[in-house]
């Protein structure tokens, strides 16, 4: 117990300091049966990684939540995913953005450069997405977001918890694809992590502080994740780094667009959060 006032002093860091743990310590369990072979790529584990990533936030969250907040906290999220009623422009946004962005850049590419560019359309995975976002935002937009809105504008916030959300994946990332790409990794993880899943957090950020709803988060990120898993093309290392670049770019100029029309006006679900 003697934790819970430093929890409560440093709640951010807390959550991180769970999230992380959570999240790298059991994947370092499931990289020791390996002998951390990064070579081994079983599909037993790369299973078991997943589970071993969604447990880190959901857990966290749940846990942060209630030492702090108690059941009122706890009811809070309920409310949250229960919020469904909230104006059509947030559902585009939260819907529609990945698949048209993806879409908008492969098809060009495929059409004019190569054929290897085509969407996939691997429709049965698009389930992956709706598990990462159930669990995931019950951490991240749940119990991380509301705090850094409370003492930064959404941008800034957004931008942090991006951040943080992409360095997050350094470890999983890190284990499914440096022994073949080598330290042509960091590119690759520059672009399709930090530089796309920073961009997709802000205007998520954005969302969140407009509606306050955790089944629009849900549904953005399952959005996100659903459709990079759905239309993935099977492209090589410097043609994914292309089409990647270009749809971190697409997604920073939705930032710029969004932060536009959203910085006039607040709506009443923002309770005084400062949106710029």
């Amino acid at each position: 117990m003697t934790l819970v006032p430093w929890y409560r002093h440093h709640p951010l860091l807390g959550y991180f300091a769970l999230t992380f743990g959570i999240s790298w310590g059991a994947i370092l369990v499931v990289l020791a049966t390996t002998g951390f072979d990064l070579t081994v790529v079983r599909p037993s584990d790369t299973g078991l990684i997943f589970v071993c990533m969604l447990l880190g936030p959901s857990i966290a969250g749940l846990t942060m939540t209630s030492l702090l907040d108690g059941r009122a906290g706890l009811r809070n999220i309920r409310w949250q995913f229960l919020r469904w009623r909230v104006a059509s422009g947030w559902y585009a946004l939260a819907l529609l953005t990945m698949p048209l962005l993806m879409l908008a850049v492969l098809l060009p590419f495929s059409l004019f450069a190569d054929s290897a560019f085509a969407p996939g359309f691997h429709w049965q995975l698009f389930a992956i997405g709706l598990v990462a976002g159930t669990f995931e935002e019950i951490g991240w937009t749940c119990f991380a977001t509301p705090r850094l809105l409370e003492r930064r504008r959404a941008l800034s916030a957004g931008l942090m918890l991006g951040l943080v959300w992409a360095l997050w994946h350094v470890l999983v990332d890190f284990r499914q694809n440096q022994s073949a790409m080598g330290l042509a990794w960091l590119f690759d993880f520059a672009v399709l992590y930090l530089a796309t899943l920073t961009a997709y957090r802000i205007l998520m950020t954005w969302m969140f502080a407009h509606t306050e709803s955790l089944l629009l988060a849900v549904l953005m990120h399952a959005s996100y994740t659903g459709w990079l898993f759905v239309l993935f093309p099977a492209t090589s290392f410097e043609q994914g780094l292309a089409w990647q670049s270009t749809l971190a770019a697409a997604l920073w100029l939705v930032v710029v667009v969004v932060g536009v029309v959203a910085r006039p006006g607040r709506t009443s679900a923002t309770r005084g959060l400062r949106l710029g």
